[in-house]
């Protein structure tokens, strides 16, 4: 986001040369391109075919989105987002079927509006009161510990691949509309919105899976607004 220092980009993409990474965005860079090229070194290539593209784009094309801040969120204060530790936050990174890490401005980071639309947002505690990593530093860290967690993992995960987002946000909806029709006043379904996306995330549920629970909420739903359910030996979509 906003990548404003040659030298932080040049860096980061020289880790993802690193690590195997090769899909850059780019979201309003503000820099000297060539000036990155340069402490890209190897990773040039990286820099070079990077896609200058807008937040939402990268929302639309991505299944999971980790976001990175140095503010951690006090417990509680903020039910919309879902803090991890970074160990945890890559797990469920490469759990999703595509995933993509939202790194901040070298300055100022990420905005709470641009967090509101990660997934899964962490910190890198270092365990003093200058808790700003250097954004490239993050990277670093961040994507050490994704390549470490896909070696644990390999030969991959039983069941697949964890929920897709499509997935979750129909298991949010219907949780909405189930909260809703059982009375719940309208703040607090809005609050049973976040909690269903952040238990879908975070459990071990496969898109399958929470696709049946999908089509028994619906069946709920159904059923307290007095609609005639389908004959038990009808399949319905889930």
């Amino acid at each position: 986001m906003g990548a404003e220092y040659p030298v932080n980009l040049g860096y980061t993409a020289r880790l993802m040369k690193n690590f195997g990474l090769t899909r850059l965005y780019l979201v309003d860079p503000n820099c000297d391109m060539r000036a990155a090229s340069v402490y890209a070194s190897h990773g040039a290539e990286v820099l070079k075919e990077a896609e200058v593209v807008t937040l939402a784009k990268v929302r639309g094309n991505h299944d999971l989105l980790l976001g990175t801040t140095a503010i951690s969120a006090r417990r509680g204060a903020n039910i919309g987002r879902t803090a991890v530790k970074p160990e945890d936050a890559v797990s469920l990174a490469l759990a999703a079927e595509s995933a993509s890490l939202v790194l901040g401005r070298d300055t100022t980071g990420l905005t709470n509006q641009e967090l509101a639309l990660c997934d899964v947002v962490t910190t890198v505690e270092t365990g003093t009161d200058y808790k700003t990593l250097n954004v490239s530093h993050s990277a670093a860290i961040l994507l050490y510990l994704a390549w470490r967690s896909s070696r644990r993992a390999a030969g991959g995960r039983e069941g697949g691949s964890r929920a897709s987002g499509e997935r979750r946000e129909a298991f949010a909806k219907y949780a909405y509309e189930l909260a809703l029709t059982s009375g719940m006043q309208r703040h607090r379904a809005d609050r049973v919105v976040q909690v269903a996306k952040r238990v879908a995330l975070k459990s071990e549920v496969s898109s399958k899976e929470l696709g049946l629970l999908v089509s028994l909420m619906r069946r709920a739903e159904l059923a307290l607004n007095g609609t005639p359910r389908p004959s038990p030996g009808r399949r319905r979509p889930s």
